[in-house]
């Protein structure tokens, strides 16, 4: 149980981490942030489905890097290289938007995000890594 506990300890201070990466974009997009009008501030929406899709990744998946985008949506990217690497896009209404480049292929679509990743995410991020 002691490995166990300490595993935990792990996936909880790294989620922890991407956690702590979302409310940092949330917060540096306030209203100070805009610097044009096409530019928009993440909204508390965008910032909680952020949190419950990283809390929803499997145990011992690696965690993306987090940015903000300038139409108040917050993005996800899982990189292992400029011909393998997947983005989601979280937007409002749990919209996800993603692309991914895995090797020659260029995988896109939009899903909803209800609780849990969706699997075709889950299958595009786990094929960054494999091999």
């Amino acid at each position: 149980t002691e490995i166990f506990q300490r595993c935990n300890n792990a996936v909880t201070l790294s989620r922890s981490a991407a956690t702590e990466a979302i409310f940092e974009a949330w917060q540096a997009t306030d209203e100070s942030w805009k610097l044009n009008d096409d530019e928009d501030a993440i909204s508390e929406e965008v910032r909680d489905t952020a949190i419950r899709f990283v809390e929803s990744l499997p145990l011992g998946f690696p965690l993306p890097e987090v940015m903000p985008e300038q139409d108040g949506h917050i993005n996800w990217e899982w990189y292992r290289d400029p011909r393998r690497l997947v983005s989601v896009s979280i937007a409002p209404n749990n919209r996800l938007f993603w692309a991914a480049l895995i090797g020659t292929e260029n995988p896109r679509g939009t899903a909803r995000f209800i609780d849990r990743v969706p699997a075709i995410l889950i299958d595009q991020i786990a094929r960054v890594f494999e091999g």
